[in-house]
């Protein structure tokens, strides 16, 4: 998942919406006439007339601001608005307007610093002129989803509504709409272009005004990259966007010399830079240029500097080559489970390669002058010989010079370590880079350097790791010599947690359960229990990312629930209930099972009623958001009730499951995950799994039949089919080749595993080696249950109860222990980092709730840990059990269930 940056400016521990961040110059009118009056909601300030009637929809007029006019320009607006009788809104504090504005702002939404709602066509015109008229030469960010009104450079339009209006979505989003005034609700998008809706035209468009015919590369370059060019060169392909300006390969017309381009729009600033965007751009290349006279070849070399529109540029040498993080992907063993110990020796040997070449590379910069700040991953590529170079200068730093702060997370020097020598920052990045090679433990290792005792220890079992290698790893972070929070006790040398790895990992467990108790927050009305950004923006109650989940990780760790927390899961619920959405993992029918587990059944049953009566569900099918996990959580309450009105309903959504016919694009690919998704929480992995828990509880052949077809399917999108493990796309867009729970291999297994409880399948049977061969990899980039080692363990450890493989329980051992180097003390116990590692979280999906289930599993293996009714299938059908005990080194296929109906 991608994180929006402005979760991280409020809260320097937990994900928190931008709202909450404290500080900042507050933006206020200097003078508000008597009749007006405001209301502040989320980061805007609205000012109005009480009782005026808003109309719904019309041209919303947008104004930018530099930060440091941001005053008087809404001086000037609020004035207008005022005397225009018009609507208006601003945002509350410059803190707010920072992080609305930075170079990794949301790229949609940056540059609106006011909005206002005139009542009508004529209103707007009148408001825009009289702006024109009073903001002479005033210059703001363009608004990338507006056009800018002619004459002016900070004025800016279009239409949509104006009271917010959404479009309620099976996964718990919210898509704008806009009722057009031929009574239409269409979506209103808010993308990075000035879109019309359908059938109207723009009133104040004036034909040839360079400000509106003009279109950006950075606007361009998607659309047809072979056709949009930057001045004098041919975009061939574009590399990344950010609110900032674009970066291209693109190749000069003339000569057909392969260039790489960096765009800087105006107005667009850094966090932690006073400058501009093309301010900066210009510092970076003064740098290319004084490097490429006094050391050539160090850097790209400086080729032209140019401007298009408004828009700044330089073009550079085109270096060949990928990211070293790409590098890292392609050519880790440790992302490659079973490869022989020569083979690491040879991988070391390429980590030394690269890491002397740098090392050369930064001495010969500090030589000339200059460092270079930011030694990260994404800054280096790496060519086919294994040959280095630096790339992206942009935080490069002249020596004397006043010396501005920055870098990439994890590879930038901690404070302690900063003193008068400021080379630490490449020489601490470089001991970063050699602990990402042997396992991105970056962010991490900031927290908490024990974690890379126990790396090391994993990587001697399979390798030995070069002294000279493992010394440049902790040069800076060494284990026992780091940061601890008060009050904290270090977690378990990788020595004590060998001479007792079931009494350590219940040790992790039980500290685990005492911090997640610890952060909950049951006087925050928003959530009680730290969430991700995903659960803010759809809601804080779910399994997936409320407090659902954490307490149902918590029952499953035998933890009693602390007084009042149910109560306050129902109370919301009841609350919510009209506005959450339908599914299992996202919404009311995997809460309303959680309330079931906690014996609250009549509100659990007008919770899945709710769910089932949303009209959501009929455009999904998914296991995470639609009708395969509703089923699910029928069966579910069938297993608390055993009124068969459940088990009905779920045949029922079954049976209204379309067809799934290859190359179409209706059916059932209508209904799972974007652009064909793969997987069990998006993909027909979790439709699968829905249909193989009804044919075991109802006996019907045609259930099982359709997921095994489904799991078939599944294979067929398999990255490399013939390779020792099975990886998986997520789907035709993305080519993101995963293990996960939620969207690869161990979702897969889960599935897979069931439906050979049921069936034989030669299919199945011959791709389940390989299938489980990518889950024993000791090393992911997050600890958590649907997209980390937590749901390679969990998966490892459900296959090895269901059918009694002592190999796949012991790699979950193996794989448990794995999460000691992801573990944080504190003083309340243990805690881990969410999604993308830039904060702690407690939910299920990627923070510590998701840890604690698996790690409960391990130590105490129960059935249904994850929402599957595997009880009622064997009370059913009684098959054979898998052996009691778990480490048995070879099983017998489970039978088949006897007599399945036709």
């Amino acid at each position: 998942m991608n994180i929006p940056m402005e979760y991280l400016a409020a809260d320097r521990e937990y994900y928190a919406p931008l709202e909450t961040a404290r500080g900042g110059e507050p933006y206020r009118p200097a003078a508000v006439p008597a009749g007006w009056t405001s209301t502040v909601q989320s980061v805007w300030t609205s000012w109005y007339r009480p009782g005026e009637v808003v109309v719904e929809a019309g041209w919303k007029v947008h104004v930018s601001a530099r930060l440091e006019r941001a005053g008087q320009v809404l001086d000037v607006v609020a004035q207008t608005c005022f005397e225009q009788d018009v609507i208006f809104k601003h945002l509350s504090n410059s803190k707010f307007y920072q992080w609305m504005h930075h170079k990794y702002a949301a790229r949609p939404q940056s540059g609106k610093f006011i909005a206002a709602y005139p009542p009508d066509e004529a209103a707007a015109r009148t408001l825009m002129e009289l702006l024109r008229e009073r903001l002479p030469g005033e210059a703001g960010p363009y608004i990338l989803t507006d056009r800018r009104f002619p004459g002016t450079g900070n004025v800016f339009y279009r239409y949509g509504s104006f009271a917010p209006r959404f479009r309620e979505e099976p996964d718990g989003t919210r898509t704008p709409t806009v009722r057009l005034p031929d009574g239409r609700v269409v979506p209103d998008p808010r993308g990075n272009g000035f879109r019309l809706p359908e059938g109207l035209s723009d009133p104040f468009l004036v034909r040839h005004a360079p400000e509106q015919a003009t279109a950006t590369a950075a606007k361009a370059a998607p659309a047809k990259p072979a056709q949009a060019r930057i001045g004098a060169y041919l975009v061939e392909s574009s590399v990344r966007f950010t609110n900032a300006g674009g970066t291209y390969r693109c190749r000069e017309e003339s000569t057909g010399r392969a260039v790489f381009i960096k765009e800087a729009r105006p107005h667009v600033r850094s966090l932690e830079d006073e400058g501009t965007a093309p301010e900066q751009l210009e510092r970076e290349w003064r740098v290319l240029t004084a490097l490429h006279a006094a050391a050539p070849g160090l850097a790209p070399e400086p080729i032209a500097r140019f401007r298009v529109w408004e828009h700044e540029y330089i073009a550079v040498e085109h270096i060949e080559g990928v990211a070293l993080s790409h590098w890292l992907s392609v050519n880790t063993p440790l992302l490659r489970p079973g490869w022989p110990r020569a083979d690491f020796a040879r991988y070391y040997e390429r980590c030394e390669a690269v890491l002397t070449q740098l090392e050369a590379q930064i001495e010969r910069l500090h030589a000339a002058g200059y460092l270079f700040v930011d030694v990260s991953p994404g800054n280096i590529l790496v060519d086919e010989d294994d040959g280095v170079r630096l790339v992206d200068f942009g935080l490069a730093h002249r020596l004397g010079d006043p010396f501005l702060k920055g870098g990439t997370p994890g590879f930038t020097p901690p404070d302690r370590f900063v003193g008068e020598d400021l080379a630490v920052y490449d020489d601490y990045g470089l001991s970063a880079l050699a602990q990402f090679l042997l396992g991105p433990l970056n962010a991490v290792a900031q927290f908490n350097p024990d974690v890379l005792a126990h790396a090391h220890a994993d990587l001697v079992e399979l390798a030995p790791v070069p002294e000279a290698l493992s010394r440049r790893v902790t040069r800076y972070l060494k284990p026992g010599d780091g940061p601890v929070a008060v009050g904290a006790r270090p977690i378990p040398t990788p020595q004590e947690v060998a001479a007792d790895p079931l009494g350590r990992l219940a040790e992790l467990r039980d500290r685990v359960a005492d911090a997640l108790l610890a952060s909950a927050d049951p006087d925050n009305p928003d959530r009680v229990f730290p969430t991700i950004p995903a659960g803010l923006q759809t809601n804080t109650l779910c399994l997936g990312y409320g407090t659902a989940g954490v307490v149902h990780a918590l029952r499953r760790a035998g933890r009693a629930l602390p007084e009042g927390l149910v109560e306050r899961l129902r109370r919301d619920c009841a609350d919510m209930r009209a506005s959450l959405p339908p599914g299992l993992y996202v919404g009311s029918a995997g809460i309303a099972w959680t309330l079931a587990d906690c014996g609250l059944l009549d509100e659990a049953r007008d919770l899945l009623a709710a769910a089932d009566a949303s009209t959501l569900i009929q455009y999904n099918a998914t296991l995470y958001a639609g009708s395969a996990g509703l089923l699910l959580a029928h069966l579910g309450l069938y297993g608390h009730t055993l009124d068969e009105r459940h088990v009905e309903r779920a045949c029922a959504l079954a049976d209204a499951l379309p067809g799934d016919e290859p190359g179409r694009e209706s059916g059932l690919v209508s209904l799972i995950g974007k652009h064909n998704a793969t997987g069990l929480m998006h993909g027909r992995t979790g439709v699968a799994l829905a249909l193989q828990q009804l044919a075991g509880v109802t006996g019907e052949q045609r259930y099982l039949r359709r997921a095994l077809d489904l799991l078939h399917a599944e294979l067929d999108r398999a990255h490399e089919p013939d390779a020792p493990g099975l990886l998986f796309p997520m789907s035709e867009k993305d080519g993101r080749i995963l293990p996960y729970l939620f969207s690869g291999t161990a979702g897969l297994v889960l599935a897979a595993t069931r439906c050979l409880r049921l069936a034989e399948d030669e299919r199945l049977t011959e791709a389940m080696p390989r299938l489980l061969l990518p889950l024993r990899q000791p090393y992911t980039i997050m600890p958590g249950l649907f997209q980390g080692m937590s749901g390679l363990v969990f998966a490892l450890n459900e296959h090895a109860a269901l059918t009694g493989d002592g190999e796949s329980r012991a790699a979950a051992l193996r794989g448990a222990r794995a999460l000691f180097k992801q573990a944080i003390p504190h003083a309340s116990g243990v805690r881990f980092l969410g999604d993308q590692l830039l904060r702690f979280s407690s939910e299920l999906w990627s923070g510590s709730a998701g840890v604690l289930l698996t790690l409960a599993q391990v130590l105490d293996p129960s059935g249904d840990a994850l929402f599957t009714v595997d009880a009622l299938v064997q009370a059913r059908w009684n098959p054979r059990p898998a052996p009691e005990t778990a480490h048995a080194h070879a099983h017998e296929p489970a039978p088949l269930v006897p007599a399945l109906k036709n």
